[in-house]
């Protein structure tokens, strides 16, 4: 049944499916937090060179993937909350704004995604639910906006880089739950994912002027085209230093590859494509989605070449 011929009376799993569909595909954040998990765990195991990696790893992973799929959903159970008034003028075809989900079911998802969190994260010992509960303190700073909402709102590429931190907090919680020592090359992690997450959020609200929407602020609409792209261009191509910065200390600090290094070699040209691609695909002309698959294959491409290098 389409998410349009819905009413609030129809079946709970089918109108909580309709709302997921809609504004928290669960296949496509699978997948991005899949690789974004993967990648930080090696990663961080990968920095310590031929330092032999604990057999419960790809558990520890599964268990904090999960909760990163989950921060995500409660974020955006918080972001529902906040902009409830907004949307219902700007999307009145949503399925909250028809009240086919209300915000308080919404509100017990978020709070039953939050306790699976917290539990999760506990059993992946002090360092985990420490970081966890990092993450979770800050999500709770971009409910109340940093209690300067009326002021920050406005501002729109300030409000995006002020809640970009959740981004590296999730990244060290992964770290985290690796149980790997600290390298400093894992700065060099966050620096790409953070990065790599601005230019999305960038790319997702950058419009032609004929896709712009009339009543709802874009990057474009708020600081022109030009330098929306300027930034976009400049958020892509610090996180493909970051990456490639991060490749060269993972070739440092790990141990010969014996034969011909097939893994590194693809890990390096899946990096180098999700530096050169995306770039090549920023232009004047370029429509919004075209922009933001550009931002997506940063992501995907080089997630998936670190995974390969640091594996």
């Amino acid at each position: 049944m389409s998410s349009t011929a819905l009413s609030p009376d129809a079946p709970l799993v089918q109108r909580v499916r309709a709302y997921l569909a809609e504004r928290f595909p669960v296949g496509a954040y699978g997948v991005l937090v899949a690789v974004f998990t993967a990648s930080a765990l090696l990663v961080a195991w990968g920095l310590q060179g031929d330092a032999p990696r604990p057999p419960d790893l790809w558990l520890r992973g599964l268990a904090a993937g999960t909760v990163v799929l989950l921060a995500f959903f409660h974020i955006r159970v918080f972001d529902e909350h906040k902009d409830a008034a907004g949307d219902l003028e700007a999307h009145p075809e949503r399925v909250l704004s028809r009240g086919v989900v209300t915000l308080g079911l919404l509100a017990r998802l978020g709070a039953a995604a939050v306790i699976v969190q917290a539990l999760l994260a506990a059993g992946l010992g002090l360092p985990g639910l420490i970081s966890w509960l990092a993450v979770f303190a800050f999500t709770l700073l971009m409910r109340v906006e940093f209690f300067v909402g009326a002021w920050l709102q406005p501002r729109l590429l300030l409000y995006a880089l002020s809640h970009n931190p959740v981004v590296a907090l999730l990244a060290v919680f992964l770290w985290a739950a690796s149980g790997a020592p600290w390298h400093g090359g894992f700065l060099l992690f966050l620096g790409f994912a953070s990065l790599s997450m601005l230019g999305f959020e960038l790319a997702r609200k950058l419009h032609l002027p004929e896709e712009e929407h009339p009543g709802v602020p874009s990057y474009s609409s708020v600081l022109g085209r030009g330098r929306a792209l300027a930034l976009l261009v400049l958020a892509l191509g610090l996180a493909s230093v970051c990456a490639g910065l991060l490749l060269g200390v993972l070739a440092e600090v790990g141990p010969p590859t014996p034969g011909f290094p097939w893994l590194d070699l693809g890990g390096a040209g899946l990096v180098l494509a999700g530096m050169i691609a995306p770039l090549a695909m920023v232009r004047p002309t370029a429509p919004g989605k075209r922009l933001e698959l550009a931002s997506t294959l940063n992501l995907l491409l080089t997630f998936v070449g670190l995974i390969l290098a640091a594996a």
